[in-house]
């Protein structure tokens, strides 16, 4: 029989998520073993893609935006030759070209091309919405990309590094440390154009998300085993990181005001790496460490802050 479940229960589930289930999968899964919760994730992966995926229980969910906005990482096989419609191993067969042409030292050089600030057009199998209908929805009605305006919808992202792991060509295995945004299944297809190709993904892992990797993660089956808790599995609301600067307020009058919408004047405590210039974000937390709120800070002339509470916690 299952314990009872504490329905203030917030903090968040680092998955490794198996390939053949949706990312939904394990929110239902989550849901049959703990009952009705608040959940969310920290960006979906497609039912063909394993790896890292935060689940968010709770109050943990009005973190979402800010883990989505941290670095991830992928490891991924991209194959020459053949390319599909969904750019990866789900999808019909659209074109083939030769890759026998392809040399390992053109990979590393193409690899290089791709690092930095790049522009994407998003796959037309994929959640991103056009006229508030997602574009994997029209696809699957017959559409294709020469009726839908892709130009309209790209978007620009970060390689921050695109490494070589093996060249057995036709398949070539890499890893990518990237922004938010940025689909893995676009960037084979455009680096096997640049080889003069055309590819798609065969294999793709998420290696890190919300600062967790892979060694963080529990399977779906520890998660909803029926020996444990919920509370055994979650990290706590509070000691979610969540890339910004945090300060420790020991003033709670003054954090009070802050609740109540006043804007406050402080002096930039010495414990807080603040930037030169332009408006930042802090997250106060309580003399206890318990997360208080997400504030926006202004830096003033003499070195003084000015706040006022962006959202509560």
């Amino acid at each position: 029989m299952n314990s009872p479940i504490d329905l203030n229960a917030s903090g968040l589930i680092p998955i490794n998520k198996p390939r053949g289930i949706s990312s939904k999968d394990i929110s239902r899964a989550l849901t049959r073993r703990f009952g009705k919760l608040k959940l969310g994730h920290v960006g979906t992966l497609d039912p063909d893609a394993d790896g890292v995926l935060p689940v968010l229980i709770g109050r943990a969910t009005k973190l979402q935006d800010y883990l989505l906005d941290m670095a991830k990482a992928y490891s991924f096989n991209l194959r020459l030759g053949t390319a599909t419609d969904t750019l990866d191993a789900s999808g019909q067969i659209t074109s083939q070209q030769p890759w026998d042409h392809v040399t390992p030292d053109q990979v590393s050089q193409v690899a290089k091309f791709f690092i930095g600030e790049i522009t994407q057009l998003p796959p037309l199998f994929s959640a991103v919405k056009y006229k508030g209908k997602e574009l994997y929805k029209y696809a699957r009605s017959g559409h294709s990309d020469r009726d839908i305006p892709l130009e309209d919808l790209q978007r620009h992202v970060s390689i921050t590094s695109l490494t070589v792991d093996y060249c057995r060509l036709p398949d070539i295995g890499f890893t990518v440390h990237c922004s938010k945004g940025t689909y893995v299944r676009t960037l084979g297809f455009d680096m096997a154009t640049k080889l003069q190709t055309t590819g798609h993904v065969t294999e793709l892992t998420r290696i890190q998300s919300a600062g967790f990797n892979l060694r963080h993660c529990i399977t779906i089956e520890q998660a909803t085993s029926s020996e444990g808790s919920l509370e055994s599995i979650l990290i706590p609301f509070d000691q979610i990181a969540i890339g910004l600067p945090a300060w420790q307020a020991d003033d709670m009058l003054l954090v009070r005001r802050l609740i109540d919408g006043q804007r406050v004047i402080i002096k930039t405590p010495v414990s807080l790496e603040v930037p030169s210039s332009g408006d930042f974000e802090i997250l106060i937390k309580s003399p206890e460490d318990k997360n208080i709120g997400i504030v926006t800070a202004t830096l003033l002339e003499g070195e003084n802050l000015k706040l006022h509470m962006k959202r509560g916690l």
